[in-house]
């Protein structure tokens, strides 16, 4: 029997590098937000306004990239949105206008999703294939490279580089490195190389529909989990300039959550396995919680830039866990669940600077920051009914998955 003979074969590495890629371009100018509320004159709720444009770029994108990704495989839209992902990152800081602000962010957004679901997609092949887990570790990656991006931020600010020379330098690094990568993803481009849907499988009594009960709480968790994630990367730069920081040490506040989120997600996977999902999203949280409960209640730099850290190793591992159960998920497609997650997570990210801004406006930023912390304690209590005991890793490869590894 003849076999096709695979161009090249995937790599862990390979995958790593994009999920540092997507990491070091897709928040690299959130870190500068004070000096574009500053030249624009826009208020907390104003601000909150235009960050929405990141948010509904995603929502428009994310079908449209879900149905590229089943036909023209993940690599391929890995590849397409990382270079759309590097040429527009300038448009961010170039913006003379607050409703041009919108139009840039929501371009970006559109391509950082797109991204976001191809890699996933990509990152869930290789994890398929290898048959371990490898997600936290991937997500670790991703977080390396936003930790690069706001130190990068931190020294552009600090050395007073134009923050569009700064996305512009940003985004061709990024784009260069996936390209030169491309080659280590799976190759998932063309029908023959995806693997074929389950089969339906219907006993007496027994219906066609999935149970979405638990797939409806893991998406409102979800929501819930990019409010206590993106409140911190959207706000904390502002939080510490207000407590009296420059702009290069305000800059370091979104270092210090992303760097809990690597320290993390670094051990994630040992952790998860040693202790379970339901426990290591339940004691998270609640370390997510504290964090930010004490950064905002102490009004210093010093506790909130240490509550970050510490926030930030808590929320480290939700969104792994949420893109693993969802692809467990009894009864319900792989990828449903991750295009349900992935949709739900947009919809909180919609959300959050909206309701952030709101609150900072109304009784000021550090309640806001008390009210994201309330966000993770109820995820905290709620840990057993978002995922399920049962879900384990993923299934060892079979031989037809080898054949391309």
């Amino acid at each position: 029997m003849t076999r096709r003979r695979p161009t090249a074969s995937p790599r862990a590495g390979a995958v790593a590098v994009v999920f540092v890629a997507n990491g070091l371009g897709g928040p690299s100018f959130l870190p500068r937000l004070p000096e574009r509320q500053a030249s624009l004159g826009l208020s907390d709720a104003g601000l909150g306004a235009v960050l929405v444009g990141l948010a509904v770029g995603a929502l428009a994108a994310s079908p449209l990239a879900g149905r590229a990704v089943e036909r023209f495989g993940s690599r391929r839209v890995v590849l397409a949105a990382a270079v759309g992902l590097g040429g527009a990152l300038w448009t961010a800081g170039a913006a003379p206008t607050p409703a041009a602000l919108f139009a840039a962010l929501a371009a970006i957004g559109a391509a950082d999703a797109a991204m976001d679901i191809a890699m996933n997609a990509n990152g869930a092949a290789y994890e398929r294939r290898a048959g371990r887990s490898v997600m936290h570790r991937l997500h670790g990656a991703w977080s390396l490279g936003s930790l690069g991006a706001a130190g990068l931020a931190a020294a552009a600010a600090g050395l007073g580089v134009p923050l569009t020379v700064q996305l512009a330098v940003v985004g061709a690094a990024l784009a260069a490195g996936v390209v030169l990568v491309r080659g280590g993803l799976v190759a998932d481009d063309g029908a023959a190389d995806r693997a074929p849907p389950a089969p339906t499988r219907r006993g007496p009594g027994r219906s066609r529909r999935p149970a979405v009960g638990p797939l409806v709480a893991l998406a409102v968790a979800t929501m819930g989990g990019a409010v206590v994630e993106g409140g911190p990367s959207d706000w904390s730069a502002i939080r510490l300039e207000r407590l009296g920081t420059g702009p290069g040490v305000a800059a370091l506040g979104f270092a210090a959550f992303t760097a809990g989120m690597l320290a993390g997600r670094l051990v994630g996977d040992a952790v998860t396995d040693r202790v379970g999902g339901v426990a290591t999203l339940r004691w998270g949280m609640a370390l997510a919680a504290a964090g930010l409960l004490v950064g905002a209640v102490v009004d210093h730099p010093a506790p909130f830039a240490l509550g970050l850290l510490v926030a930030g190793v808590g929320a480290s591992g939700f969104f792994p866990l949420a893109f693993a159960a969802a692809g467990n998920t009894a009864g319900v497609a792989p990828g449903t669940g991750a295009a349900t997650v992935s949709l739900a997570a947009r919809l909180g990210f919609l959300a959050e600077p909206v309701i952030v801004g709101a609150v900072a406006e109304l009784v000021g930023l550090r309640w806001a920051f008390v009210l994201v912390a309330a966000t993770a304690g109820a995820l905290a209590l709620a840990a057993g009914r978002v995922l399920r005991p049962g879900a384990g890793p993923p299934p060892a490869p079979t031989v037809a998955d080898l054949r391309e590894c």
